[in-house]
């Protein structure tokens, strides 16, 4: 924390413009005022759900069982994390496009067309947006701040050759509501990919003897549509109350009172795979 100036990244993203500072205002916004690591894996790991709702996303991550996500996803989704703190941290820059390149080798091999990678990109922007309204019942981010998420990502599509992006932000949504509700269907495949999820989820924030109250904390995140969609039971009424109330509490009460926390990334939370981390060591080649 810094007692000098407690509340130094909202009074930095003040003075920033979205349309040239958007890569420092996301992570301001995204990786230090709401990053802490339960929050950011929980709000990853539901965009991962959504992904997995679509049925060709699903086989591809699935992939007959042998998929990162079913045989290791702690270090499949430590690895995704990854990928997004060096994206973060780097931009466009070189460092950036190296990154890109890899990732975009690791797509090669599994096939991936351009909408599903439209769709993919489109939940990395449109989902914290959308997770906010969910629990608050409001959009918790600014304009400044929701145009350079647009931005940011859309950027970073540019980096990983997806083509036919949204103009804007409203655009992106509408996209993402729009594509969810036409696609959105259950499989095998796809259910056993959130069944692994919410174990991975459970395993990393839960001890082991509280295993299935940590997946009904997972599913208590789903809305109404992903849960009819994997043909989930609701949680029962007070797990989904104690933690969206925990959550609303956290979005509207703690980031906005207290101070700032101190600068930080989220490659230091999840690089724990790797005694000396470099994003070259990242992939399904590790595994």
């Amino acid at each position: 924390m810094n007692w000098k100036n407690p509340f130094w990244a909202r009074r930095r993203i003040a003075v920033l413009e979205a349309e040239k500072d958007f890569k420092e205002i996301n992570h301001l916004a995204f990786e230090v005022r709401y990053a802490t690591p339960i929050f950011t894996h929980s709000l990853f790991s539901v965009a991962f759900a959504r992904q997995a709702a679509i049925p060709s996303i699903a086989e591809v991550l699935y992939r007959g069982g042998k998929g990162g996500i079913i045989t290791n996803a702690r270090k499949r989704n430590n690895d995704t994390l990854l990928f997004f703190g060096e994206f973060f941290r780097h931009g466009n820059n070189e460092e950036g496009k190296k990154v890109a390149d890899q990732l975009n080798r690791i797509h090669a091999h599994f096939p991936i067309n351009n909408e599903q990678n439209l769709y993919t990109l489109a939940t990395l922007m449109c989902e914290p947006l959308r997770m906010s309204q969910f629990l608050t019942g409001k959009t918790i981010f600014s304009k400044k701040e929701t145009r350079a998420l647009f931005l940011f990502w859309r950027m970073v599509g540019d980096m990983l050759l997806i083509k036919d992006f949204p103009e804007d932000e409203e655009a992106a949504m509408t996209f993402y509501e729009n594509f969810e509700q036409q696609n959105f269907a259950y499989t095998d495949a796809g259910k056993a990919v959130v069944e692994s999820l919410a174990d991975e989820f459970a395993s990393r924030w839960y001890p082991i003897w509280m295993k299935p109250m940590g997946r009904m904390v997972y599913f208590a995140l789903f809305d109404d549509l992903l849960l009819n969609t994997f043909r989930l039971p609701k949680p029962p009424a007070f797990i989904t109350y104690s933690v969206r109330a925990y959550l609303w509490f956290y979005l509207m009460v703690w980031v906005r009172l207290l101070p700032d926390p101190n600068d930080r990334s989220i490659i230091d939370t999840f690089k724990e795979d790797y005694k000396e981390y470099h994003i070259s060591k990242a992939g399904p080649k590790a595994e």
